[in-house]
């Protein structure tokens, strides 16, 4: 009985988790992005940090999707103004990614 009990607690919990979470993200205006999409973006703001930007070398060193996926899910991204490339100044060979500052909160 108290196991059934703790049982239903965590999957109400998890239930407003999930919708808290789909609600942040309508608000945000990612809602339309694939779970892929949404994961990337994800790895992204996480490894970025703090910092402005980030070397696109070190997302695709961490990112557990095939590099087709990653740069097909990055152009869009990128169509919708959620990521932003830039590169460097002295080898163009060298990208950074960075992002809108209203993800930035």
């Amino acid at each position: 009985m108290i196991l059934e009990c703790g049982v239903n607690q965590t999957k109400k919990s998890l239930s407003e988790l999930w919708s808290l979470l789909r609600y942040e993200e309508k608000k945000f205006g990612i809602d339309n992005l694939t779970l892929t999409e949404r994961d990337i973006f994800q790895a992204i703001l996480h490894l970025k940090g703090n910092k402005d930007k980030i070397k696109l070398e070190k997302i695709l060193e961490n990112c557990p999707h095939p590099r087709a996926t990653f740069f097909r899910c990055l152009k869009k991204l990128r169509r919708e103004n959620i990521v932003l490339v830039t590169k460097d100044i002295i080898d163009t060979r060298k990208s950074y990614l960075s992002v809108p500052k209203k993800f930035n909160q």
